[in-house]
């Protein structure tokens, strides 16, 4: 984690340590909370045919059980999405500050791909982005 700086206390968006890292780690499943949506919408598990008789899963409705799971999961989603777009001063920053915070791409990383913002206006937004989340989680 040595691309992550502790805040100091006297910055407005200063958090604990802790809910620092959560947030950080939170933002990061968001890769694969995508992917297990889209899985999920893929029934075709709940009814097992290659048995001589069929055998549907032995833990109560797989579908219903799926569907909860993608509902919750796009309810995350949706929440990282809409802070993001809360916490960018521009809709194009949004994409950068996604492929920052939910990808892990660093600041060198995101200049490579042409990003027209400097070092300390993508910071502020970060740092703005892990304080609210942190408040949300």
């Amino acid at each position: 984690m040595a691309k992550y700086r502790d805040l100091s206390p006297k910055n407005k968006y200063y958090i604990p340590k802790e809910d620092y890292l959560t947030a950080i780690h939170y933002s990061l499943r968001y890769p694969l909370w995508l992917a297990e949506v889209e899985d999920a919408r893929d029934t075709s598990t709940a009814i097992r045919y290659d048995k001589d008789k069929v055998q549907t899963s032995p833990n109560g409705d797989m579908i219903y059980n799926a569907a909860t799971r993608a509902i919750e999961l796009s309810k995350k989603v949706d929440m990282i999405d809409s802070l993001i777009a809360q916490c960018a001063k521009q809709q194009s920053m949004e994409y950068f500050l996604r492929l920052g915070v939910c990808y892990g791409l660093t600041f060198d990383q995101l200049k490579q791909r042409d990003m027209p913002y400097e070092r300390t206006a993508y910071y502020q937004m970060r740092q703005r982005y892990y304080y609210e989340l942190s408040r949300l989680i």
